[in-house]
């Protein structure tokens, strides 16, 4: 053998030396995360999920793990959390207390729904609210920027879209009066959703003029090592002098949004609700939990962002319920079973993301089996090919059994709402989703209230006169590669 043909005999087994040590350095990390992935305590579909994972995509499994498998919040992030949880803005505690209210005395079926919510957000059931449901983009922040130019002490808002332009760029006007005159104004913005507000000219006028802006859960590469980097604030809230706060599903958005980021869906539908009374308390200290953690501010005057409520007020009892990581997580997934599990008559609900876990499944089954009518008003066309088609895989069991199934056809239908048995009524930011039930930070309001309740239905029946109804023996004949399409994707529902 010539000295050529050695070395080149040398350095292609080297080669086969050096891929049979990443192949096995591979392995061995599949295998260790595997075994991570059984001994936590992970829902089961999400742990098939995550093995099916580590089966099949070598290499670059491991690196999705690490970005997001585990609800990693930060050491910091996590300790303000717990703090806060056991403090809850402890100066304001005992006036919630005093005014809460015992839906057991006014309705008895309120009662269980709202122990779970108590005892698992720390926040009670509110009374004497005066509720407005609103469903126009371009009227809520109308509505909003007359509130914002009425503030005589503090603008408090939180968003996770923030639209630079159109009705965001007028509400950051309406801050920037409100400064001019001494206004304490605070902004708090997702750092992924509102990316394009935080790069434009709007932002920089809206700080040069004095507003406080704030990015949630900023993102960058070095975060991934310490915190999942996908985990995201998705409330919306918005609180004026501690006596006006807004909460739903709207973003700081209007009309116009929709049409420039995806002409096919039509315009964004949502529906938001302007509360005055007791549970502006609730919303106001959500904000500052979550810009105490994201700023760092130390508010040493607490007491002024909690002004008694002006006399006067509606009737309505209002249950603030927060949700999201930390130290009670799934406190929004617990709420809606205990809600579905309740209904005696009927369920209405809209969602524009729906990926429920068996639980969720099987208790709107169990519902309809019960007798109960159940109806879900889903979007027709959704601007998340696979959240859609994993949405799909569950329609053939739910129309088995009687749930109806409308698909909106007058835009993307963003609202999240749910109406049981004509008495009470849910406004939220959290989808139908395991994203919304244990990662975001999400914001609900459950209102113990049948007028109110009456009026969302209402709403909510304008929305199935806009809807074309899914019909079993139509839907058994897709076509079986959008069967295949749609069980595969079901598959990753755990992790989406």
């Amino acid at each position: 053998m010539e000295a050529g043909d050695t070395s080149s005999w040398s350095s292609i087994a080297g080669e086969h030396w050096l891929v049979a040590c990443l192949l096995a350095a591979d392995l061995v990390v599949r295998v260790a995360i595997g075994i991570r992935v059984v001994l936590r305590r992970m829902q089961v579909p999400a742990a098939l999920a995550w093995l099916v994972v580590l089966v099949f995509l070598p290499f670059a499994s491991p690196f999705l793990y690490l970005l997001i498998g585990e609800n990693r919040l930060g050491a910091r992030r996590a300790r303000v959390l717990d703090a806060l949880g056991r403090d809850r803005f402890r100066s304001t505690v005992d006036l919630w207390h005093s005014a809460a209210v015992n839906p057991d005395e006014q309705e008895a079926w309120a009662g269980p729904i709202a122990r779970l919510c108590t005892s698992s957000s720390g926040f009670p059931a509110m009374p004497s609210n005066s509720l407005e449901l609103m469903d126009d983009a371009s009227a809520v922040l109308a509505r909003l920027a007359e509130d914002i130019d009425r503030a005589v002490d503090h603008c408090h808002l939180l968003f996770y879209i923030w639209q630079p332009t159109g009705g965001g760029a007028m509400i950051g006007e309406a801050l920037m009066r409100a400064a001019s005159r001494g206004v304490s104004c605070r902004v708090l913005v997702d750092a992924v959703g509102s990316k394009a507000f935080l790069r434009s000219e709007l932002h920089d006028r809206m700080a040069a003029a004095g507003v406080r802006i704030v990015e949630a859960l900023p993102v960058n590469p070095l975060r991934m090592f310490f915190a999942r980097i996908d985990l995201r604030n998705h409330r919306k809230i918005a609180v004026i002098d501690g006596l006006v706060a807004y909460c739903g599903s709207q973003n700081l958005t209007d009309e116009s949004f929709c049409a420039t980021r995806n002409r096919k869906v039509g315009p964004w539908l949502d529906t938001t609700t302007r509360v005055t009374g007791h549970a502006v308390h609730p919303l106001q200290a959500i904000f500052l939990q979550d810009w105490v953690t994201d700023s760092e501010e130390a508010l040493p005057d607490i007491g002024r962002f909690f002004p008694p409520p002006r006399s006067g007020q509606g009737s309505s009892i209002a249950h603030v319920v927060p949700s999201g990581p930390g130290p009670q997580p799934g406190t929004i997934h617990q709420a809606l079973l205990a809600m579905l599990h309740g209904a005696r008559e009927e369920i209405l609900m809209t969602t524009p993301y729906f990926v429920p876990d068996e639980p969720m499944k099987a208790a709107l089954i169990n519902a309809a089996l019960r007798g109960v009518s159940v109806t879900l008003v889903l979007p027709d066309l959704l601007d998340a090919r696979i959240v859609a088609a994993a949405s799909r895989a569950h329609y053939e069991d739910l129309l088995e059994v009687g749930v109806v199934i409308m698909h909106h056809d007058a835009g993307l239908l963003h609202a999240k709402t749910a109406t049981v048995d004509r008495r009470l009524a849910l406004v939220t930011s959290a989808n139908l989703d395991m994203r919304s039930f244990f990662l975001n930070f999400e914001v609900s309001m459950f209102v113990y209230d049948r007028d109110f309740a009456g009026m969302l239905r209402f709403l909510q029946t304008k929305y199935v006169g806009q809807s074309h109804r899914v019909h079993l023996d139509e839907w058994r004949r897709r076509p079986v590669w959008r069967r295949f399409v749609d069980n595969v994707a079901q598959l990753f529902g755990p992790l989406m």
